[in-house]
């Protein structure tokens, strides 16, 4: 009737002695499909600048992180995505580069990815680091959000905030929890 399963009486009993509940997040606290919530320029681009290039490197991506990356470009600029040029080419993302992107005929290359891994990119093509980037990825980070960096050739463009969106209900049942004197970890 509660939904718990005891294998045992002395897992009964041991639970009342419980006061911290360990939780992980992905698909326990939040939905487990993060979101695109911000554009933040570095260096000479826009925020709508690199939105366009952040939905153009995600216009084959299919998953829902993807597309909400081409969703909010929409959204801030009011245009919608033209079509990559006849000859791009779809670079999908793999757990090696841990990024993705586009090639363009023009020889413009597009990629979205991990800081690192961006900045590795860039950084082996000659490019430059944007002032104040790693202070920005970190602030992006601290406050519990995904950084992808957004590179165009050899420089970084800026970052993609990715947010995870949380269960609904969830703040009143950790109210719930606490009320009944038991600490939340995640």
């Amino acid at each position: 009737r509660a939904n718990v399963i005891a294998k045992s009486g002395k897992a009964v009993e041991v639970a009342g002695d419980v006061d911290t509940l360990p939780l992980d997040k992905t698909g326990t606290i939040t939905m487990g499909n993060r979101r695109a919530t911000r554009f933040v320029p570095l260096g000479e681009y826009s925020a709508v600048e690199v939105g366009r290039l952040a939905a153009l490197a995600s216009s084959a991506d299919e998953t829902p992180e993807g597309r909400s990356v081409v969703e909010l470009y929409r959204r801030l600029s009011g245009a919608e995505l033209a079509e990559p040029p006849a000859g791009s080419r779809f670079v999908p993302f793999s757990a090696q580069s841990r990024m993705s992107g586009i090639d363009i005929p023009n020889d413009e290359s597009i990629r979205k990815g991990a800081a690192d891994a961006i900045t590795r990119h860039t950084q082996q093509n000659g490019g430059p680091l944007p002032a104040g980037m790693t202070e920005q990825v970190n602030a992006v980070a601290a406050q519990g959000a995904t950084p992808l960096l957004v590179c165009q050739g050899n420089r970084i463009a800026g970052i993609v905030v990715l947010e995870d969106i949380l269960k609904p209900g969830i703040r009143e049942r950790f109210e719930r929890l606490r009320r009944m004197g038991l600490r939340t970890v995640m």
